[in-house]
């Protein structure tokens, strides 16, 4: 029984198994970008990884737990792509913020078609709204922030959901910025910081 072997063993053996299943991740990432939703057929995964199907299956439970894993390290690159940096000028933080989601959205549209399902739209939408009302809240303490965010979040989603149409989703960001300068500028003037729009 793996409980009384040595820690050692059971680490490794973990350790093989998380490997194991980060590799055919890898696979399966590069057969959708290539060839869409048609390139995750689990036999056809299996043939290209060298292995029986029964790995995929023993990884990820069934064809859906490999989808959700697949999205949820999309939701985690796009989370790293556009959430980390920092830019003290919030109107300049949403404009790259804003640019990188649809950047990352143009370049991997299969893997957007992931992200914007249930739950990783969720998990992404969770993740925009904190960045997004931090960095309000960092300008305009205690003032409407969690509205403000998803009001942001609502709109970039819709961009993001136009899918090939860039100059629509360009569209709906500049307005986005728009509303979000001109909200800025309105509720920092009570406190007399300016707001470069």
């Amino acid at each position: 029984m793996d409980s009384e072997r040595p820690a050692p063993y059971r680490d490794a053996k973990r350790a093989g198994r998380d490997a194991v299943a980060e590799g055919l991740l890898e696979l399966a990432d590069a057969r959708l970008a290539s060839e869409g939703p048609e390139g995750l057929s689990m036999r056809r995964l299996a043939n290209a990884a060298g292995c029986s199907t029964m790995v995929f299956y023993t990884a990820f439970g069934d064809k859906a737990g490999l989808i959700a894993a697949l999205a949820a390290r999309e939701v985690d690159r796009w989370i790293d792509g556009a959430l980390t940096h920092a830019d003290p000028d919030p109107v300049a933080w949403l404009d790259a913020t804003g640019r990188a989601l649809l950047a990352l959205a143009a370049e991997r549209p299969h893997h957007r078609d992931l992200v914007l399902t249930p739950p990783a739209v969720h998990d992404l939408g969770a993740a925009v709204r904190s960045a997004v009302a931090d960095a309000w809240a960092a300008r305009v303490p205690g003032s409407m922030g969690a509205d403000v965010a998803a009001a942001v979040w609502s709109a970039w989603r819709g961009a993001l959901a136009v899918g090939g149409d860039a100059s629509e989703a360009a569209q709906v960001h500049a307005g986005v910025l728009r509303l979000w300068s001109a909200t800025l500028t309105r509720a920092t003037a009570a406190t007399g910081d300016a707001v470069v729009p």
